[in-house]
């Protein structure tokens, strides 16, 4: 077994220190390394670890690599009944031997009954919160639950490589269930304290505030380390601007102007501006949905993006694993659609179809990823090539899809290529995300890989 890198040595002696610690480090560091290294020096018998689903399965292989000697009870699969009937009869086992036991479930199932009881009752010894920023919310029923559970167990540690996804108010829930003594218990009194109110009745986000007094509370149980510490090959980020056809632009303009657009006997509404927001850009990616009165119907207005990633893929041998990124069902099938053109495979990987291991082994060169179900826990350095028709809202799962290629395992270069619908609302999600990464990133710019002295 290879020794640890020097800032996974120093994450380690870190939380040795503390009894709840948040490691901030970036994706391909080797958070679950350091986590296991944590477990195997502590002396822990029972650890906790919980994760989204799609990680499960790679704990088993972490563990079997760094932690042999640990009983491995991974409940990724099941109703929760039968992984609570599975973690009680594998435990006992473990137990009887006097053998340290490790159990790995997903949050959402980790919080229904019977197996929220059951876990309750095991106080272990060290509780891991992989993607911690999975419970952010902090009226969520998992992030509640999650903070009771919390309270059972002696070590407490938060692996996260995107702490603040959305805002610096993401911190408050991971911190409740790691440390409420950081920011308390009340979640109006900290966004009293640290953001400024305003917009519609007061309940709108205006700013931020005391900043610096949240980066020292953070530093005290934070450990950070970005993705500098990596020897990666270098990696390209190129823009391809495209203009919609002129049906699709003036539907777009009466969307923008006024909330509707016809579109064949159809109508297209937003009732809103967030479901206007999403039906911009549903539209940048050529496809409407239309209402019709009785039914709702997805229509192909343009297919601009569709033909720049086919030529994208032309310009490719015809063997070059690409991964295409997309928000919508529909950009999906663009991909698809323009593999098809090409005469080449593609497989997908999303909430309807799970093709990731079928894609790894080779079955197809093309994989289409809906965004938020690739952008955790998965490794996808087979291809150097990266194309994104939309992305989300979301700087957690933008930055997490970007290091899901570009990570230890890439020997190649890495080229993404954005694909952007000029004067849209494509432009103006790219600047929110470099805003709030700017936000975020000016919280955590006063928190360092080096260990201040424990409070």
């Amino acid at each position: 077994m290879s020794a640890l890198w020097c800032h996974q040595e120093d994450a380690v002696a870190f939380a040795m220190q503390r009894e709840a610690t948040m490691w901030h480090m970036g994706m391909g560091t080797g958070k679950s390394r350091c986590a296991i290294e944590l477990a195997k020096r502590l002396g822990a018998k029972r650890i906790l670890i919980l994760c989204p689903l799609s990680v499960c399965s790679a704990w088993s292989d972490q563990l079997l690599k760094f932690g042999p000697n640990f009983i491995d009870i991974n409940l990724r699969k099941g109703s929760v009944k039968v992984k609570a009937r599975k973690a009680k009869e594998q435990a006992v086992r473990a137990y009887a031997l006097g053998e340290p036991i490790v159990v790995t479930v997903n949050y959402e199932s980790a919080r229904n009954l019977p197996l929220a009881g059951w876990l309750e009752k095991q106080r272990f010894d060290l509780l891991v919160l992989d993607e911690s920023h999975r419970i952010k919310s902090p009226s969520g029923t998992t992030s509640r639950w999650v903070s009771r559970l919390a309270r059972t167990c002696k070590r407490k540690v938060a692996l996260t490589g995107t702490p603040m996804p959305h805002s610096p108010l993401d911190i408050y829930a991971q911190f409740r269930a790691l440390q409420p003594e950081a920011f308390g218990w009340s979640f109006i009194r900290f966004r009293r304290n640290y953001a400024v109110m305003g917009g519609w009745q007061g309940k709108q986000v205006q700013g931020y505030q005391n900043i610096d007094k949240m980066q020292e509370r953070l530093a005290q149980f934070t450990f950070q380390v970005d993705r500098s510490v990596l020897d990666l090959p270098p990696a390209t980020h190129d823009r391809r601007v495209v203009e919609l056809s002129p049906r699709a632009k003036k539907l777009y303009d009466d969307m923008d102007r006024d909330f509707t657009a016809s579109v064949l006997e159809g109508e297209v509404t937003a009732a809103n501006a967030l479901v206007k927001l999403l039906r911009l850009q549903q539209l940048t990616s050529g496809r409407v949905t239309v209402d019709d009165g009785q039914k709702s119907t997805v229509v192909e207005v343009d297919d601009s993006k569709q033909r720049t990633l086919r030529s994208i893929l032309t310009d490719l041998p015809d063997d070059e694993p690409v991964v295409v990124f997309g928000r919508f069902s529909s950009d999906l099938l663009s991909v698809h659609q323009a593999a098809k053109d090409l005469g080449r495979e593609s497989l997908e990987l999303s909430g309807k179809r799970r093709e990731l291991e079928q894609w790894q082994a080779g079955a197809a060169p093309i994989l289409a990823v809906q965004i938020q179900a690739g952008g955790t826990g998965i490794d996808l350095t087979r291809a150097c090539y990266v194309v994104y028709l939309s992305v989300g809202h979301s700087l957690g799962d933008f930055e997490q899809s970007i290091a899901r290629v570009h990570r230890p395992g890439q020997n190649r270069p890495v080229s993404y290529y954005h694909i952007v619908a000029r004067d849209t609302v494509d432009e103006k999600v790219y600047i929110a995300l470099q805003q709030r990464k700017q936000i975020v990133e000016s919280v955590l710019d006063g928190i360092h890989s080096e260990t201040p002295t424990p409070q």
